[in-house]
């Protein structure tokens, strides 16, 4: 079955497969068995460098021995703010360093918080610590005679998932390509039914399309429900690749839209500290487009690269009717309960300015009637992707005849993408 059918299938008449239904709250049971560790960090030393909190896992008896902790996850700020870690069940440490030199690795003379007996978790399942507040003291040291690389030190693999973070799984600027096995259709559609599998066999994250190049703007695409990456392969062999240079977000499409906003935001924060972009535009396409719109508004609450274009294209901005309904479905997908109209997601993303130029596409070619006379592409009516708030935050507001997948092919959008773009980098 094609993807354009699936999704309408998905998202309009949600005529679940009985595998399917009977999957979604086994996969969230699993998720909710996280134990979740969080709160505050900030710094003694008063200097504009990054802060990167460190879980630790225990692995041997003697918590006095290096050896018997692992580098579970780590947690990236560009200044004092909030930090959080789910982890399956298991004893736990939390400590924290001042970033000098933003290469995310602890050296012997950056401000470090050792471990000490109040940060140690003995974390069950379901369990949440909260109100955790780090301190880096700017005296502060590692006893590590080597220099510690955070993130090399992270297991990835399958047979170990049970011992990982959500986040561990998450590819951040991992070089692939569009035909890359974890974009295949399959393996998306686990992404809303088994959002639990799909961490393992997708690995969500930001992925780059070739090695970084400091000269080309950073264009970052972020596909919608039961998506990948795929979607956009016309829009990105029309981009072009001497100015700009193509990302794409990977991410599980039956997941609450406040945690993979979240998500993003972390992750491009990492990336962030690692290359020093200086801007980067976001294209997004359907349920992207409100991922998009809470990522831009976390983002820019914490600093980062300037994002001088926001372009989203055939966006359901007032949610869909029919998710209303899949609320009381006897398995319910945690992204209905946000993209029901006047959900309390789709209220929070249009709570302030934006602060980023929108340019809202929006499409209206009519594709059997599912909406009787309303006007729609098939898939979501021209009411929802025009929504009051949505245009009043628009910088520009364009209508293309198109389906809702095939606005993604479509020349006369590639280009108009391409005009937008092109003013950037001239």
């Amino acid at each position: 079955m094609p993807l354009p059918t699936r999704l309408a299938a998905a998202v309009l008449l949600f005529a679940l497969s009985a595998c399917g239904m009977l999957h979604v709250k086994e996969q969230q049971a699993k998720i909710d068995a996280f134990c979740t560790l969080s709160g505050n960090v900030e710094a003694e030393r008063r200097v504009e460098a990054p802060l990167v909190v460190v879980l630790a896992r225990q692995v041997g008896a003697d918590r006095t021995k290096r050896e018997s902790w692992q580098v579970a996850d780590h947690f990236v700020l560009e200044g004092a703010g909030a930090w959080q870690f789910s982890a399956s069940a298991g004893t736990y440490g939390v400590v924290a360093f001042q970033d000098l030199n933003g290469d995310l690795k602890l050296q012997r003379d950056e401000p470090y918080l050792r471990l000490d007996d109040n940060r140690l978790f003995d974390c069950k399942t379901g369990e949440r610590h909260a109100g955790l507040a780090l301190r880096i003291p700017a005296a502060g040291r590692s006893s590590f005679a080597e220099t510690l690389d955070i993130a090399s030190l992270q297991v990835r693999s399958f047979e170990n998932q049970f011992a990982l973070t959500l986040s561990q799984v998450t590819a951040v600027g991992e070089i692939a390509s569009l035909s890359d096995p974890r974009f295949d259709d399959a393996i998306a559609e686990d992404g809303l039914w088994r959002p639990f599998d799909f961490l393992f066999k997708g690995h969500p994250g930001v992925y780059f399309l070739g090695a970084y190049e400091r000269d080309k703007i950073p264009v970052l695409f972020v596909h919608g429900i039961n998506g990948s990456p795929a979607n956009f392969k016309t829009l990105i062999e029309r981009l072009d690749r001497k100015r700009f240079q193509p990302w794409v977000y990977y991410y599980p499409g039956g997941a609450s839209l406040g945690n993979v906003a979240d998500h993003l935001s972390q992750t491009m924060r990492k990336l962030q500290v690692q290359y020093d972009f200086p801007r980067f535009v976001v294209v997004a396409h359907s349920m992207g487009g409100l991922v998009s719109r809470g990522f831009i508004q976390r983002y820019r609450a914490g600093g980062g690269a300037q994002i001088p274009l926001f372009i989203s294209i055939a966006t359901p901005f007032d949610g869909h009717k029919a998710a209303e309904s899949g609320k009381k479905a006897p398995r319910v997908v945690r992204v209905w309960v946000d993209m029901a109209p006047n959900s309390e997601y789709l209220q929070s993303i249009y709570q302030g300015e934006l602060g980023v130029p929108h340019h809202l596409l929006f499409t209206f070619r009519q594709g059997g009637g599912l909406f009787g006379a309303e006007a729609n592409d098939g898939v979501v009516t021209v009411a929802s992707q025009l929504r009051p708030a949505a245009q009043e935050h628009a910088a520009r507001i364009e209508g293309f005849n198109e389906t809702h997948m095939g606005v993604l092919e479509a020349k006369e959008v590639s280009r108009r993408v391409n005009a937008l773009l092109e003013k950037l980098a001239p």
